[in-house]
């Protein structure tokens, strides 16, 4: 009997130890499942993340246009460049105009005064004829013309006595002055105006070229001979 037990206590630690075998190997079998689905689920997720990757450069880097949508891109700029040219254009010329008008509305105004007292001076100039009244009324007219131009910092150029400057001054004609030194303005014709440092219209004068230069008359004279003498070239009698 004593074979019989130890038969069996060996097939009962043989089986502990298939068992624990077994147990073994289902262990490592699991472990090496969850370490390949471990790796598939890193796998997995670094494939995520450089898909985002991926993505994110593909974002931050503009896709290269064709050379289609290039034309189409500097046609699209041009037509823009020019309507914002013909709108610029359009606006200065408006601002311009409305420039221009304002200054004839300037200048009309401050003339208005001038054409008042012009038509007060003859009105009255129809009904009386006192001379001095007349006189006083063109003085005023003067007057209003001087006001007028000064808003405007018009000033008249200077001549008589003046050296002839052709910046400011153009002569009409020379005369000869014994007083009055070559270059000088002796009279003025027409007066000229300035505007600040701009030439609005020179000045028309006559210009003195000095005294008088003798003019030289050649006389020729004949040598009168004696009755009879001939002159020592002419032919002799024979």
């Amino acid at each position: 009997m004593p074979d019989e037990e130890n038969k069996e206590i060996n097939e009962a630690k043989n089986n502990e130890t298939t068992a624990e075998q077994a147990a073994e190997k289902e262990t490592e079998q699991a472990s090496e499942k969850q370490s390949e689905q471990a790796a598939e689920k890193e796998t997995e997720q670094t494939s995520e993340k450089q898909a985002e990757q991926a993505a994110e450069k593909a974002k931050e880097e503009p896709k290269q246009p064709t050379p289609e949508e290039i034309i189409a891109d500097l046609n699209d700029k041009l037509l823009r460049l020019h309507a914002d040219f013909d709108n610029y254009r359009k606006r200065m010329a408006r601002e311009a105009n409305e420039t221009r008008e304002r200054s004839k509305i300037a200048v009309i105004t401050e003339f208005l005064p001038v054409f008042d007292f012009y038509n007060m001076a003859m009105k009255h100039a129809a009904t009386s004829d006192d001379v001095n009244a007349i006189k006083q009324g063109m003085q005023m007219i003067l007057n209003e013309f001087k006001r007028a131009l000064d808003s405007f910092s018009i000033k008249e150029i200077p001549t008589e006595g003046k050296p002839f400057d052709p910046r400011f001054h153009e002569a009409a004609k020379t005369e000869a002055n014994e007083n009055v030194p070559e270059g000088t303005i002796i009279a003025q014709w027409k007066p000229g105006y300035m505007m600040g440092e701009r030439l609005i219209r020179p000045a028309m004068v006559v210009v003195s070229s000095g005294p008088a230069k003798p003019v030289q008359v050649e006389e020729e004279k004949s040598e009168e001979k004696p009755d009879g003498e001939k002159p020592a070239d002419a032919p002799q009698e024979q």
